[in-house]
């Protein structure tokens, strides 16, 4: 059964439903079995957004009091989250950068008069904020293995539905070059597209799975990225994807064969790369042009050609019309920006780029704190242990690099994402700092054990007769 090419086409009702009661029946049996509750909840965070968005033609309208039936489950979730984590949990120092975007929120809010979108664009932050530590307070409960074994379960929504998408042919149109996206009846590829990206991120990061299972994942979770057809998504995390291989593959070797080898395999990576720039080629072409005529595209959206409207799905249109309205913009505006969620109503779209929506909708101030929050983060997975450094730097700047053509911090499926990317984050810095501060404890008591062997060697020496003439 084919349905139409619509935006936000759902699964037909003979399809979704059957298929929703069969997925709640095996994740109501895989989190009663789950001994740890700050972990279920963290899993079950994920399934219940990943359900609800498919359900989008009802979850998405509005409900008696006026938010939509999203927003209040979202915000039920929110506060479950705060009741459940440890509360000394909230004064991490790396979550101060958090704290501060929901303060510039609440600051453009009220210089603005957009009072009523504070509490909607703050409770996507602070959910950012519950699912870091959720994941973080999982995992030191259940450790690393069980922790990701766990979320895992969550895909099987998105998996799943994509799954019966390709099987039916139910798909959406996404581009006018008549490409096509397999997105299981969700609302759009982009937030679709990060709930797989959120699920690549866990496989990357479950080491205690066997080689074999989480290569299957990793392919699985990348084909879904492909047929979900965003390309933002896959160029982001191009990066992620070839740093894992690369490392499962050096892995394998022993540490004195792994310098050679890994030129070997950086070989083949760039080999394989190029390889399917080639076959993507003109899927991304216009990527190309786009770099090559940077300094071009900087001028007013009245100044554009009608080809240059179309390159990279507008976004340089859509970049240069947010820059335009702040450059003309107020002194209260330049500092504090024109207030949250300011662009609906205003502009067409929302700004594709996190930074230019931030400088839009918070000023300079905005801009500042996110750079910041982001650094934070970055700066934390520099110092965690090399073994997973290589990884944890890579899913990083893939996130980094999906800010920069999309706005995953206005989805909440971008916030679970980064939710969990800096949960194991820190808790990778903390296991780290414990086996130091371990290492510490034995090498002093090695140091005074050996010590005391040294004076108890010299109390049982015998003594000379000093009266033996």
């Amino acid at each position: 059964m084919t349905e139409g090419l619509a935006f936000g086409a759902t699964l037909p009702a003979w399809l979704l439903y059957p298929a929703t009661l069969a997925i709640l029946l095996v994740l109501c049996v895989r989190l009663w079995r789950v001994p740890s509750v700050i972990a279920a909840f963290a899993c079950f965070a994920l399934a219940f957004r990943y359900l609800a968005s498919a359900h989008h033609t009802f979850t998405f309208s509005a409900s008696p009091i006026g938010l939509s039936w999203n927003a209040l489950g979202s915000s039920a979730i929110f506060l479950l989250g705060l009741v459940l984590i440890r509360s000394r949990h909230l004064l991490l120092k790396q979550l101060v950068p958090c704290y501060l975007l929901i303060a510039i929120v609440v600051l453009s809010g009220l210089a603005n008069h957009t009072i009523p979108k504070i509490i909607d664009v703050g409770v996507k932050f602070g959910y950012l904020v519950i699912m870091t530590i959720s994941v973080y307070e999982g995992l030191q409960s259940l450790g690393e293995k069980r922790m990701t074994n766990l979320l895992l379960w969550a895909f099987i929504t998105p998996l799943g539905f994509q799954a019966l998408s390709i099987l039916f042919h139910i798909v959406k149109a996404s581009e006018g070059d008549g490409s096509v996206s397999y997105i299981g009846g969700y609302n759009h590829e982009a937030a679709f597209s990060i709930v797989l990206a959120t699920g690549l991120v866990i496989a990357c990061f479950a080491n205690g799975m066997p080689l074999w299972r989480r290569s299957l994942l990793l392919i699985v979770f990348m084909g879904g990225i492909v047929a979900a057809n965003y390309r933002t998504a896959i160029l982001a995390f191009a990066p992620l994807i070839v740093t894992q291989f690369n490392l499962d593959i050096i892995g394998r070797f022993s540490p004195r064969q792994r310098s050679i080898i890994g030129i070997a395999v950086l070989a083949l990576s760039a080999v394989a790369v190029l390889g399917i720039a080639w076959v993507f080629r003109e899927r991304f072409q216009d990527v190309a042009t786009v770099l090559e005529s940077v300094d071009d595209l900087i001028k007013p959206q009245a100044e554009y050609t009608i080809e240059q409207k179309q390159l990279l799905s507008a976004r340089p249109y859509i970049w240069s019309a947010y820059i335009e309205a702040y450059i003309n913009g107020t002194l209260r505006n330049h500092v504090v920006g024109f207030g949250p969620d300011a662009w609906i109503g205003t502009m067409s779209v929302y700004a594709h780029n996190t930074l230019i929506s931030a400088i839009y909708e918070y000023g300079i101030l905005g801009v500042v704190v996110f750079c910041a929050l982001w650094a934070t983060m970055f700066y934390t997975a520099l110092r965690t242990p090399a073994g997973v450094r290589g990884r944890l730097i890579a899913a990083h700047l893939s996130f980094l690099l999906l800010n920069m053509a999309t706005m995953p911090h206005w989805m909440l499926e971008g916030d679970i994402l980064y939710g969990v990317l800096c949960g194991y984050t820190l808790y990778m810095l903390r296991r780290s700092a414990d086996q130091k501060a371990h290492d510490r404890r034995e090498g002093g008591l090695e140091a005074k054990g050996r010590q005391a062997g040294a004076t108890m060697g010299v109390l049982a020496r015998p003594r000379p007769n000093i009266l033996k003439p």
